[in-house]
């Protein structure tokens, strides 16, 4: 079975593992005290580093394709009263604590955080500090939207410490562009880039999107040879998700029309084939890396790792989740905040935290989440390991498991031996497909819809 049948033969819905068990499965019944309890039990006596995720969901225009948590608005003097609450809530996890964390990683999503200005930026930035130590070679990185990101903001990230950008890029093409509200240059984004090589940050990656509306093989193809010529450090290539139910914005591109599932499948593919051939890896699932990456140089060395912010070579004990919709994992356990900005802006204000919903892992979870994770990160999971966390035998306890897995070995996709599973580079374009075997959750009836696979 060749490439393209393999992609639409594993094509399907599934989740992306950023967590396990994945949010559908989580509660709302997690009362703020339980993510007090959890922030002392798990860090008052960590000492190793941390990471620290912050969410400024303001825009100022709509992306009809977002499936982000976004406020639209165009006044910024909301993201002044927002950054308030921010720097309450950072002061009450540290608090609530009781010593000092240091953070491995920092990373600013959206929304836009370059909505805010130069001084609210260095601002929040400094509170940050104010409350945690940063460790030695930190990552700290920033979304940024190249058409409404200054030099000057550059500058200030720059100064600040920030060493990662990425810039949402999507797809070149001006009618694509057009059809989803999003009009980006490629003259815009490449200054942009050769800027921020100027300034030194360490790393950029581009964010694309395929299956958008009016997107062709073609014309893909095209924008993929302008990201290849930019060079980007690194490349994210999404399956764009149509799920006008859940995001009811969508439906002004139903007047498009969308590839179907096959042009979507030769889409992928080609991205696949251009990015493979032209001196980028693929990192799992839809990732691609420059082989002189950082990234990719920690699949070899098994150090890759994985949280809400996506694949990283920082680990950490846990991750803290600032701001509205904000997700954190502490003691391996799962808190989100409330996902509204006001409702999170007046319940910091009373509560000084807002964490709404979450979960909590059983003993099943914490196995299965161990072996999603090494599957995902080090493509390899060794029943010795496994042995030696848990004190049974993997062979015995997931004997079901394994014999599903005969048909992925079959395709070239892994290999299953007395030693353990080892994903092969082929396989790690199936990532998730692999992963989805030892979810448990996904046989119960639910009511989640998930992003396809591929």
């Amino acid at each position: 079975m060749d490439l393209t049948q393999l992609i639409k033969k594993y094509a399907t819905s599934g989740p992306r593992y950023t967590s396990y068990p994945t949010a559908p499965q989580w509660t709302e019944n997690l009362k703020i005290e339980r993510y007090q309890e959890q922030l002392k039990k798990s860090f008052s006596g960590n000492t190793e580093p941390i990471a620290l995720y912050i969410h400024i969901p303001f825009c100022e225009a709509l992306c009809f394709y977002c499936g982000c948590n976004i406020q639209i608005t165009k006044d910024h003097s909301k993201s002044g009263v927002y950054i308030e609450a921010l720097i309450k809530e950072l002061k009450t996890v540290s608090e609530t604590i009781g010593r000092r964390q240091t953070l491995s990683q920092i990373s600013w999503g959206g929304g836009t955080p370059t909505f805010m200005t130069s001084q609210e930026i260095e601002r929040l930035h400094l509170a940050t500090l104010k409350y945690f130590d940063l460790a030695e070679g930190a990552e700290v990185s920033i979304e940024i939207d190249p058409r409404v990101t200054s030099n000057e903001q550059l500058s200030t990230l720059r100064r600040l410490g920030f060493n990662r950008v990425s810039l949402g890029v999507q797809d070149f093409n001006e009618n694509v562009q057009k059809a989803v509200n999003r009009i980006q240059s490629i003259e815009l984004t490449s200054n942009m880039l050769k800027f921020c090589r100027e300034l030194g940050f360490q790393g950029i990656n581009f964010d694309l999107i395929y299956g958008l509306p009016l997107q062709t093989k073609r014309s893909f193809h095209k924008t993929l040879q302008q990201v290849i010529a930019l060079r980007p450090d690194r490349i994210a290539l999404y399956n764009y998700a149509h799920l006008p139910s859940l995001r009811p914005h969508q439906k002004i591109m139903d007047k498009f029309e969308r590839p179907d599932s096959e042009d979507r499948l030769a889409i992928f593919s080609d991205g696949y084939t251009e990015f493979t051939q032209n001196g980028y890896r693929s990192i799992g699932m839809d990732h691609f890396a420059l082989e002189s990456d950082e990234l990719f140089l920690a699949i070899e060395k098994e150090t890759l790792y994985r949280n809400f912010m996506g694949y990283t070579v920082k680990r950490g004990a846990g991750m803290i989740g600032i701001g509205a919709s904000a997700i954190g994992e502490v003691g391996g356990n799962y808190f989100q905040n409330t996902r509204e900005t006001m409702p999170y802006q007046d319940s910091i204000a009373h509560e000084g935290l807002s964490s709404f919903r979450g979960c909590l892992l059983t003993s099943d979870d914490v196995q299965r989440k161990w072996i999603i994770q090494q599957l995902m990160c080090k493509f390899v999971l060794r029943f010795e390991d496994y042995r030696s966390l848990f004190n049974h035998s993997f062979e015995i306890t997931f004997q079901n498991e394994i014999k599903l897995l005969s048909e992925f070995a079959s395709e070239g996709i892994l290999t299953v031996d007395s030693q353990g599973i080892v994903i092969t580079d082929l396989g790690r374009l199936f990532i998730r497909n692999v992963a989805m075997i030892f979810d448990a959750y996904l046989s119960l009836p639910t009511q989640a819809t998930y992003s396809k696979t591929l």
